[in-house]
């Protein structure tokens, strides 16, 4: 697991995040929902940002 992947305690719904969706792109977006019940996960915590899209969140971003 990676100690620098944000866990699921430091994501709120609103906040901006990069994630990895499933091929590989990734893109900066807001958190909709978050869809992971783990508080950590190896690949990152899973979210549904406001425009739809899914994946596992990279990191906290900066504000759009």
């Amino acid at each position: 697991m990676s100690a620098d992947l944000p866990t699921r305690d430091e994501l709120v719904q609103g906040m901006t995040v990069e994630i990895e969706q499933e091929n590989g792109d990734r893109i900066l977006g807001e958190v909709g929902a978050i869809l992971s019940d783990e508080r950590t996960h190896p690949e990152g915590i899973l979210v549904k940002l406001k425009s739809g899209a899914q994946g596992r969140v990279k990191r906290i971003g900066p504000e759009i």
